[in-house]
């Protein structure tokens, strides 16, 4: 089956190798938008502007897989929206070295990496990264659009919503709900609910900051 990635950052470079190493796809092509192409190549694979993609890869033969990292998350969303719209249909990536089970409800252009674990009963919606031995226990729900870095660890029966960002090695408690755009940083436990557009970070979480104007935006 043949993919065409959206992106050319170094997030790019990565979801190429794990489609390349460890699926039955093959990566033939990458795109972006016409203002950002800077060559004609990238990993040696054509580089086409996203505005011209229907007149050279047709939607009954190609998929996509749109691989856009954390910087920028409500660009995620958008860039997800825009393939969608064109028609095309999505990919997921889940490694093989991951420990999903087979009741686990999975929607479309999700990264499930190395050693990440879902629990039975366990969802995830779309486009969503959940990375390198991160754990999304029982009964938890991923909503869609959200990144969700190495070693987090998400409790049973808790919903995380649209657009949110985990950091690194935290931990979420069970039967939680955390809400759209909610940015938890590295090595924090949450134990209680959180609100829309708000930073927590900490042992225990406590409030940080807010973001409902910008979305949440992160150097990497």
């Amino acid at each position: 089956m043949k993919i065409i990635i959206y992106g050319n950052s170094d997030f790019a470079e990565l979801m190429h190798y794990y489609f390349t190493v460890y699926s039955k796809y093959e990566v033939v092509a990458f795109c972006v938008d016409k203002e950002y192409i800077n060559s004609k190549t990238f990993l040696n694979k054509p580089l086409i502007a996203f505005e011209d993609i229907k007149e050279l890869y047709d939607i009954d033969n190609y998929q996509f897989f749109v691989a856009v990292g954390y910087k920028n998350m409500r660009a995620r969303k958008l860039l997800y929206e825009k393939v969608k719209a064109k028609g095309y249909k999505f990919v997921s990536f889940i490694s093989p070295k991951a420990n999903v089970d087979e009741s686990n409800i999975i929607g479309d252009n999700n990264a499930i990496l190395h050693n990440a674990v879902l629990e039975p009963f366990a969802k995830v919606g779309n486009n969503n990264i959940i990375n390198t031995n991160s754990i999304i226990c029982h009964h938890a729900e991923i909503f869609n659009d959200c990144f969700i870095a190495a070693n987090s660890l998400i409790g049973g029966f808790t919903k995380v919503k649209n657009n949110c960002f985990i950091g690194f090695s935290s931990t979420i408690l069970q039967k939680l709900v955390i809400e759209d755009e909610t940015l938890i940083a590295a090595g924090t436990l949450m134990p209680n609910d959180s609100k829309k557009y708000t930073m927590y970070a900490g042992i225990p979480a406590k409030v940080k900051s807010t973001h409902q104007d910008n979305g949440i935006q992160l150097k990497g």
